[in-house]
């Protein structure tokens, strides 16, 4: 098993988790595009609540990251 990885997804007990097996973020990475989701990584960047979100879909994530940043961090080019 992988020691450590930069992994923040709290999923522990999902069998793609890094810390479960040798090959890193392929698997979650792979499964997830086969299901047309965003990875949790992602998400628990933009806000780290995901307690009200029942579905992970690219459309979701959008909407998702569209209430969750600062509409200055959107635009901001600096």
């Amino acid at each position: 098993m992988m020691k450590e990885h930069f992994c923040t997804c709290f999923v522990l007990s999902c069998e793609h988790h890094p810390s479960r097996h040798e090959q890193g973020c392929d698997l979650c990475i792979k499964k997830n595009l086969c299901d047309g989701e965003i990875p949790a990584c992602f998400w628990i960047d933009i806000g780290g609540d995901l307690s009200d979100e029942k579905e992970f879909t690219y459309e979701r994530f959008a909407e998702y990251v569209l209430r969750n940043r600062e509409p200055a961090a959107l635009t901001d080019k600096s």
